[in-house]
Order: structure tokens, then sequence, then C-alpha cells
């Protein structure tokens, strides 16, 4: 018998369809008369999403799907392990990554048992890949089990699907805007505010399982739209780990039937475990993430990755509305910071009136402001409204401060003027001395702009920034420093702009 090709997979899809396709592969494989070199359970989902690129990627697209790359499924895999449970549940389980790397790491005998005793749970609104996924397990534990797995095909957000009690839940939810609710769904404010269907994935699984590890966008732990959604995550504990997604990103390389060409440019997401221990509120969180390509291997290690996360659990309320991502070191700092603060830097800016500073809307490893106007697209302008202050604004905007807040409660591709605004500004705890000190920097550095022009092109367009050298930084970080009663080293910094976990080199990217 001729081994099964490419060729006559997409002859078949051609044929008879991308569903009787499937089926077909899937019974033969499980009852071994089927022979192919590449139609193996481990490119079951990549060959699923080359079938759905070829009949329709636009329809892919609007379902929101990002596959679960093996390494980040098994760090998923190994901390739902540890979490309370008896039902095992993969929300949007798709073709069955997830699931079947929890079942790597539990074994196949507990597999098989979990299996036996109903225990397992499959939600999808994708009849494929649901029937993919159940396929997979079979031929992969025994066929017997087929029967016993508990398949739901459906709309997870539909109020009659229900998670068994008891239960833990890995899910990669899809990610895409709701444009319309579902006519079952129950229409809840977390829906209204964000409109954003993995934010109703994560509410739901919350609110009705004993525990769960979800991977979705990291958008969660900052954006306004999302407050109501961290209002309930209130009532529940456990962490988050954030990943940024550039030089290196979790969701790498192409994604079929999705048009994700770009692999240095896909979601920065966050892995969420729900752990609920008794007597605790709020959410231990990472500093965002960043490491190279080369460096997955090492960062991708369950232990690695919570050393990172700081022993302080956060909630929201009406005065702080976002969760912050600090490195654990780093938490004095910004305590420090916020508690000599008496204002926010809105308070003393405004959009037409005073001394005009110029900033780039993008900020990859350093923000800047200038006092020339930048010949780019993305730029904003800020008037200091009060003179005297001008030069220490535009030295905060310089320092490694207004960086790191940008990091801290965003870190996206812009830097939005909401987080501008809400830096927190100490203006009255610089001696004369001080600010003496910033004024002269601030000078020399303005005198200097045209020195320091960097170009990277954009869009067939150069655009125009500002890459000072790191002295005036660290000058100006050390006076905030003193200002703020700080002890630390001024290069305890460095991690925040290093384009590495493993090491504190900046990276010569100028946005």
């Amino acid at each position: 018998m001729a081994k099964y090709i490419m060729e006559n997979y997409i002859n078949d899809i051609d044929k008879k369809g991308l569903d009787k396709t499937w089926h077909s592969i899937l019974s033969k494989t499980l009852n071994n008369t089927f022979e192919s070199d590449i139609f193996v359970i481990d490119n079951f989902g990549e060959l699923y999403e080359i079938g759905l690129e070829h009949v329709n990627k636009i329809s892919k697209k609007e379902m929101g799907k990002y596959y679960t790359p093996k390494d980040v499924a098994i760090v998923m895999a190994k901390w739902l392990k540890t979490l309370p449970g008896e039902n095992v549940c993969d929300v949007g389980c798709g073709v069955g990554n997830l699931i079947l790397s929890y079942f790597e790491i539990i074994g196949k005998d507990e597999t098989i048992k979990l299996i036996n005793n109903g225990n397992l749970y499959l939600y999808d609104l994708d009849k494929i890949a649901l029937d993919i996924c159940k396929y997979s397990i079979a031929i992969k534990y025994g066929k017997e089990l087929l029967k016993k797995i508990k398949v739901r095909h459906c709309d997870f957000l539909d109020k009659k699907i229900k998670l068994p009690k008891n239960s833990k839940v890995i899910a990669n939810p899809p990610y895409f805007k709701i444009k319309d609710y579902g006519i079952n769904w129950k229409i809840t404010k977390v829906i209204n505010d964000s409109k954003e269907l993995y934010s109703a994935f994560i509410e739901k699984i919350i609110t009705q399982s004993s525990s769960s590890v979800i991977i979705t966008p990291y958008s969660f732990i900052g954006s306004g739209k999302f407050y109501s959604l961290r209002q309930i995550m209130n009532n529940y504990n456990g962490f988050i780990v954030s990943f940024d997604n550039v030089p290196g990103n979790i969701f790498n390389g192409r994604k079929h039937g999705i048009f994700n060409s770009n692999v240095g440019n896909s979601v920065r997401a966050a892995i969420t475990v729900v752990e609920n221990k008794e007597n605790i509120n709020g959410f231990r969180i990472s500093p965002l993430i960043r490491f190279k390509s080369e460096e997955r291997k090492k960062m991708l290690n369950n232990d690695y990755l919570y050393k990172l996360i700081n022993d302080r659990y956060q909630t929201v309320n009406n005065h702080n509305k976002s969760f912050y991502k600090c490195h654990k070191d780093l938490l004095n700092i910004l305590d420090s910071w916020e508690n000599n603060s008496n204002e926010k830097l809105g308070n003393i800016i405004n959009s037409n009136i005073g001394q005009k500073i110029y900033l780039p809307t993008t900020c990859r490893y350093f923000t800047v402001g200038s006092k020339k106007e930048l010949n780019r697209d993305g730029k904003r302008i800020i008037c200091v409204i009060d003179e005297k202050k001008y030069n220490y604004v535009y030295c905060m905007l310089n320092s490694t401060f207004a960086y790191w807040y940008w990091r801290l409660y965003d870190g996206g591709i812009n830097c939005p003027l909401t987080i501008i605004n809400s830096i927190p500004i100490f203006y009255d705890k610089l001696t004369e001395k001080q600010r003496k000190e910033i004024d002269n920097i601030a000078t020399e550095m303005q005198n200097n702009e045209e020195k320091y022009l960097v170009y990277k092109m954009n869009a067939g367009k150069n655009q125009e920034n500002i890459k000072f050298p790191i002295k005036y930084r660290n000058k100006i970080n050390k006076i905030f420093f003193e200002a703020l009663g700080i002890n630390n080293s001024i290069e305890i910094f460095d991690k925040v702009h290093s384009s590495s976990l493993f090491s504190d080199k900046e990276c010569d990217d100028d946005e």
C-alpha cells in the first residue's frame, strides 16, 4: 500500500471535504490500516491548520486560534498536575496539544485510569479539531477508551454548558474580539466591558472550576477594559507569568491559516495558574519576561519561571485598578517611588499649554523625551505647564523610571497617554542641589539631541528617534534614587532595559 502523502491530503480535501478527510485519516490510524510518515499524532495540529488554510483561511483567522507550542504545553501541564480537582477539563481543546502533554506528565497508567473513571472532559466549537483530539488520545492510549471520553461539541459560553464539580481546567481559549453576543450567553459585565472572547472564557473557567491553568494574551493584567475581570479575580488566587514578544516569543513560527508569517510579532502571552489556596486573595505576578530564541529551552522551566514571581498577592480596587509586573528585587524601589510621590505627571502637563516635549509612541527598550520635534509618524506632544518643572519632566521621560512604569503597567507596542499621565512624580523631594543637577543634565542632553539622532525604516519611511548615551540615564537615575532614599545601586535597573532574561545587556534596537 502506498504511503499517504501531502498531495493525497490536498486531493482528498478537494474531493471529500475537510471533515470526511479527517474522519477517514483518524479511523484508519486508530485501526492500524493507515501508512504515512507525516500523518502522525505529533503533526496532526499543523496538518489540520494546513487543511484549514487550504479550505478557508479567513474563517480560521476569525476563530482566533493559536495552537500551543509543545514546550509551553509541557510547562502548563506540569503546573496542572500540582492543582486540586478530580475531573480534568480541556476547554477549547483544539487538536489536543494541551491535554496530550498533560497525559505525558501524569503517565500512561494514570491517564487510562482517569479516562476509565469518566473524569476527562473535552470542549470545543470546532468539531473536526475535537475529533482529532479524541481520536489522538484513543490512538495513543487504546481505542477502547474512545467511548469513555466525555466530548462537548459546543459554544463554551452557552449558559447550558457548565463545568463538572471538582474540576481542574487547562485551556488555550480563542483570542478574538466579540462582534456579536451568542443568543444563549450569560452577558456579564466582563463580556460587556472587554468585548474579548478570551476574557469571557477566563471568567467562566475561574468561577466554575476548582483550579486552572490558562494561556491567553497578557492584556488582561493591566488594560482598562479588563478591570471588571480583575475584580472577579480578586475572589480567587494564584500566580501569573507574563511574556514579552521580543526578541523571542511564546507563539513562535508561522500559524497556517491566520496570516501570521511574522515570527517576531506574535501575541504577548500570559500563563495564569489559579491555585485557590485557602484564606488568600489575589495573584502573584512575574515581571514581563524577555528572552532570546536561543534561550527558550532554558527559560521554559517551571522551577525557573516560578522563582521569577514576586511574593506579593495583588488585588485591584478603584484606586489601584491594574496589576503590575514587577521583578521581585525591584519591589522596594517601586514602593519608595510611589510612597514618596505626591502627584501624577498628568497633573503638570497639558496637550497644548506650556513648553513642548516630543515623545515617540513606541518604546521597545527605552523611552525618549525631546525638545526637538522628531521626524516620524508615531509621536505625541506634551506640554509642561510649570516652566520650572520642564527639565524635571524631560529627565523623568528619559530615565529608567518612565520606561519601567510602562513595562510595569503595559509593555505593549505603544506607550499610551494614560500611562504617561499616571507616572508618579516627586519634584518636591528634590533638593535645590539636585534640581540644579537635573537642569544641567537636561540642558546638556537638549543641546546634543541632533548628535544622537537614529533612524529605523518602518513602512518604507525612515522613522527618527534619539538614542542618548546610557550615561545620561544613569546620572538621572542616581539623582532620583537619592531623592527617594533608595540605597540600591543604579545597576539594578539594567534588567529593566535588557533584551534577555539571562543578561543585563541592553539591545541596540532603538524602538
